[in-house]
């Protein structure tokens, strides 16, 4: 391996494995028609709840994301907006603390219409979801049939979602996300 001033010009063999690892791991997360499974998430104050009861209530948009995450950033905007359409229950699942969780609701005005709950560390929802990147948004019909499932940002991905959540809440569709609101794309 050759060195520059003290420090390795190439990543150490176990690390190029375990990436090329993950590149080609088939896991994906929750397929279209799989069933959400039971889950425990928290809420800010501490008190447990079933990730498949909270989206049992009829259609649900659960939105996974980590404050510090420019993705999530982008689609906290579109997140609020869809909150907005009636009879779609939505979900935001931070995997952060529950100051920083709050913080992140607050500066994206999430508010009551957005149920927070939080994935702490070490993350067991989220590996359960094999959520591999923030934000990742799946969509689920009433009996916790999963929709959809999208990761990362993209201003088209998001509408589309809206307009099946819409679909499935029996709404009008709706755009979230506007050019005005920043970049079209970024993965998360």
């Amino acid at each position: 391996m050759e060195l520059a001033a003290g420090r390795a010009l190439h990543p150490p063999r176990a690390a190029l494995a375990a990436t090329a690892a993950w590149r080609q791991d088939p896991r994906v997360p929750l397929a279209p028609d799989s069933t959400l499974p039971h889950l425990p998430v928290r809420d800010p104050g501490g008190a447990a709840e079933d990730l498949a009861t909270l989206a049992a209530r009829g259609p649900a948009l659960l939105y996974v994301f980590k404050a510090d995450c420019a993705a999530s950033d982008l689609g906290a905007r579109a997140l609020a907006r869809l909150a907005d359409l009636p009879g779609l229950a939505v979900a935001a699942i931070a995997q952060d603390d529950p100051d920083t969780a709050r913080a992140f609701a607050a500066e994206h005005g999430l508010g009551p219409r957005v149920t927070l709950r939080l994935d702490a560390a070490p993350w067991t929802a989220s590996d359960a979801l094999l959520v591999r990147s923030t934000p990742t948004w799946i969509l689920v019909a009433g009996g916790g049939r999963v929709v959809a499932v999208e990761e990362g940002w993209s201003r088209d991905a998001a509408n589309a979602l809206a307009a099946r959540a819409a679909a499935l809440a029996g709404a009008s569709a709706v755009e979230v996300s506007f050019p005005a609101d920043g970049p079209a794309f970024r993965p998360g």
